[in-house]
Parts: structure tokens; C-alpha cells; sequence
């Protein structure tokens, strides 16, 4: 049977009638009968005398209520013992991601992290340089590219991120923009330099029009953001990132070879430490919703 059509019978058994048992659980009366009758088809006996003054628990009502009340308090127990658990979590966490993904990604979620776990502290280091978390230079780090290897690490993959082509949309009205990889020669290019250089969407738009002028290199996504904006030319960008700037477009749909694994990786000797764990917990959950959220075209 349904456990949860127990409480019906406990609902109804200690307000004396099915009345004021519906009134007790804020539906109506005719759902309350409906659902006993199909609870004492299922079990074969009653549970309820009816008369005129209310219902009137049988021998098999009886029974059935100690098992709702053993289970409501065990309900009740874990319910009291999470909350304690929850206020009694504390420690600080020191977690890394590139500035675009620390700003994006990790920030947003502070707050509510925070209201919920009070006695944890986070300690964002938002860096493009990779810190070791192997040896202890962060314990949570926040990554895109492919899975990270060694000793010492433990990595959770998360939903994976598009990258596609951007442009201001100043410069889309004084240029236009390329509908697609054929058109992207012939339009200006910001690029990257130094460990932003290796960038998939960097290499994938250079390859697209190797002898399009490139216009500003940088070897920051923030710098190349304000780049685009500034309208000096075409640059791949994740779209978390570049759909939230209303300055800047799309210059066409994602390309699937563009899409890029997200990784949450955590020491290992931290993974089970209940603060780092509520912490990861609660990080991957909102990168999750953060990615699935329908984006603009």
C-alpha cells in the first residue's frame, strides 16, 4: 500500500470524523472518504466504524494507527535530526574558478548558501591560473575541459557548456553577422594569448578564417568580453557567459564539436568532510539548474 494514505487514518482518527480529519489536512471531506475506502479495499477490513456522530476506529483501525503514529515520529526525528545537523555545520571552504566561472557560476549561489549553512565560510579565488588542489592550494575547484587526472583529487562531471561566436550587436548593425562557420572570414577577430590561447573556441575561430585580422588579443574571458562589446570583432565565448550580456549576440547556434565537459573536483582527503561536502552539494545542484535553463537564441 501507499504509506502515505496512513495519515488519512491517523488524520481522521484523531479528529473523530472524516469532516473534521479533511479539515486537518486542508482537503475536503469527499477526499478523505474516498481515500479510506480504497485504503480498507486494499486491506481487506476496515479501519472505521461509521456512525452518525463520526468514524470509530476498529480492532484493524487501532493497529493501523500505531503503525501512522510510529511512523510520523520517526518522520518527525529525522526531520529534527537534519535541521540540527544543518545548523550545526561549520568550517570554511576554499574553492577556485576562472574569474568567468567564479562570476557566473559560484557567486550567484552564495547567498543561499549561505542562509542555509550559517556556520560555513567560502573563500573564493577567482583565477585563470589553476591552483593545485592535490596539494592543498584549494580544496574545491571549479573547471572546464576535459577530466582532470593524478592522485589526490576526486572530480564529479556536471552538465556540459556551449561555446558559440559573439559579437557586439553595434557591430552586427554596422557589419552584419556571419550566419555560420562559412561567413566568419572576412569579419574582424578578437583572440587570446598565453593559457587562454588553448581554448577550444579560441583555436575553433582561428581555424574558421586563419587569415581574418585579428584586432586585440588578451589572455583574460572577462577582457575579451569587454572586447566584444567594445565592438572590435567576432570571439567564442560559453553561454553562460556571453547571453548574459545584453551588449552582446550570437552570432549562430552552438556547434556541437564546441561543447565543452565542467568539472567539480574536490581533495580527496576533504570529500567526506560534511561542510565540504554540503558545500559541493549544493554548488553542483545550482550549476545544474544554471545550465538547464533555456537560453536566448
Amino acid at each position: 500500500m501507499d504509506w502515505n494514505d496512513l495519515r488519512y487514518v491517523l488524520a481522521v482518527a484523531r479528529a473523530g470524523s472524516a469532516l473534521r480529519g479533511a479539515e486537518l489536512m486542508g482537503v475536503n471531506q469527499t477526499t478523505v472518504l474516498r481515500r479510506l475506502d480504497a485504503i480498507e479495499a486494499r486491506l481487506g477490513a476496515p479501519l472505521f466504524e461509521r456512525r452518525r456522530t463520526g468514524q470509530t476506529l476498529t480492532a484493524a483501525g487501532r493497529r493501523a494507527v500505531e503503525a501512522a503514529e510510529r511512523m510520523e515520529a520517526e518522520a518527525e526525528a529525522l526531520r529534527t535530526a537534519l535541521a540540527a545537523q544543518t545548523r550545526e555545520l561549520a568550517g570554511s571552504v576554499r574553492v577556485t574558478a576562472s574569474e568567468t566561472l567564479a562570476n557566473r557560476l559560484v557567486t550567484p549561489c552564495l547567498l543561499a548558501f549561505r542562509e542555509r549553512h550559517p556556520g560555513i565560510s567560502v573563500e573564493v579565488v577567482a583565477s585563470d591560473a589553476r591552483l593545485d588542489v592535490a596539494r592543498g592550494e584549494a580544496d574545491v575547484a571549479l573547471r572546464a575541459g576535459i577530466a582532470p587526472e593524478g592522485a589526490g583529487i576526486v572530480a564529479r562531471r556536471l552538465p556540459d557548456t556551449d561555446w558559440t561566436i559573439y559579437c557586439s550587436r553595434a557591430y552586427a548593425s554596422e557589419r552584419g553577422a556571419p550566419a555560420n562557420r562559412a561567413q566568419i572570414p572576412g569579419h574582424d577577430i578578437v583572440g587570446m594569448e598565453g593559457r587562454m590561447s588553448v581554448l577550444p573556441g579560441w583555436r575553433w575561430l582561428q581555424a574558421s578564417a586563419p587569415d581574418a585580422p585579428i584586432r586585440c588579443r588578451s589572455n583574460s574571458l572577462v577582457n575579451l568580453v569587454w572586447n566584444l562589446k567594445a565592438g572590435l570583432g567576432l570571439g567564442a565565448l560559453p553561454v553562460v557567459i556571453g547571453d548574459a550580456e545584453p551588449e552582446l549576440m550570437r552570432c549562430f547556434p552552438p556547434p556541437p564539436e564546441l561543447r565543452a565537459e565542467l568539472w567539480l573536483i574536490v581533495r580527496e582527503d576533504l570529500k567526506t568532510q560534511p561542510h565540504v561536502r554540503a558545500f559541493t552539494d549544493f554548488l553542483a545542484a545550482h550549476v545544474k539548474t544554471a545550465l538547464s535553463e533555456p537560453q536566448p537564441a
